[in-house]
């Protein structure tokens, strides 16, 4: 059975602590519910504005480096500055640097319905032994909400104007409205279509008045379940958010928080979203859920899944 949807405070607090063993400086402190603090770790210190790299003994040229946004208190996972999670009550967010990071769509045994499958794709062993972290995909095709292409064939006709996430060949993931920031190229692996964008140049597209079926139905048609979503900050840097038991509107509202300036909706109910973060243990790879509130076990993306979901990898 699914949890309840209610969380204890204290009872969140020791969950979350389960969830990673990280380090983070300290931020401004975030609206409404005060989030799970980090367990301290004796990994790197939290991200600095800057890195140096040494040449031939001596100091290169400052180089930037990209920085999850200061509003929350952000973890890094297991030492790895690339993928950070921060809680800000009812959501997680896992941020992503694009630059250090690739990613890859694996369809799933039944939905993207009628998809094309690789050889690749019927293998774990060529994702799950580099895999750092993996996350959800989109609705069913029957739901009508939005086309889906992938490996050169369009199984359901790409609409502009919605909200949809692409992959390339290079392992680029790029999150926009298609037909404005997303187009076809000869370098594009997969585009997934999700319903009308969430969060559009930084503005909220949800509403606080939304009917439960707006933005998809769930569990019986309640406004409140888990949700995921996808999102691209202004420096290009990725931010995959989990909400549990919340609205559209309350996920598009904390992406724009932390600087989201497009975003598109993945997967609802109670089971569907998730999301993990990876690192080799003694029989594979060690799993850990971003938040307390998902309900799928970590190994749920160690094979193939009934629903395609998107797996993250060191470049």
């Amino acid at each position: 059975m699914p949890p309840s949807s209610q969380r204890h405070p204290s009872a969140l607090l020791a969950a979350a602590a389960l969830v990673l063993t990280a380090c983070a400086g300290p931020s401004a402190a975030a609206p409404g519910p005060v989030p799970p603090q980090p367990v301290p770790s004796t990994s790197s210190a939290a991200p600095s504005a800057s890195i140096a790299s040494s040449t031939a003994g001596s100091v290169s040229a400052v180089q930037p480096a990209r920085i999850a946004p200061d509003r929350l208190r952000w973890s890094v996972v297991w030492g790895r500055r690339s993928l950070q999670v921060a809680h800000d009550g009812a959501v997680s967010f896992l941020w992503m640097d694009p630059s250090a990071l690739r990613f890859r769509f694996v369809p799933g045994t039944r939905v993207p319905e009628g998809s094309p499958v690789s050889a690749a794709d019927r293998a774990p062993s060529t994702w799950t032994s580099g895999m750092l972290a993996a996350f959800d995909s989109g609705y069913k095709l029957r739901d009508h909400v939005g086309g889906y292409r992938y490996l050169g064939r369009t199984v359901a006709p790409l609409r502009p104007g919605l909200g949809a996430f692409s992959i390339s060949s290079d392992g680029t993931l790029s999150v926009g409205v298609w037909g404005r920031d997303l187009t076809l190229s000869s370098s594009t692996v997969v585009v997934r279509e999700n319903l009308r964008p969430l969060v559009v140049g930084g503005a909220v597209q949800a509403s606080p008045s939304d009917s439960a079926r707006t933005w998809g139905i769930a569990n019986g048609n309640a406004p409140q379940v888990n949700r995921s979503a996808l999102g691209r900050l202004a420096d290009g840097s990725l931010v995959f958010e989990f909400g549990h038991d919340v609205t559209a509107w309350q996920m598009a509202r904390a992406l724009a928080s932390i600087g989201a300036v497009d975003a598109v909706m993945l997967d609802m109910n109670r089971s569907w979203p998730t999301g993990f973060v990876y690192r080799p243990g003694s029989a594979g790879r060690d799993g850990r859920r971003i938040d307390p509130g998902i309900v799928r076990s970590p190994s749920t993306y160690l094979q193939r899944f009934t629903k395609d979901f998107v797996v993250v990898s060191a470049r």
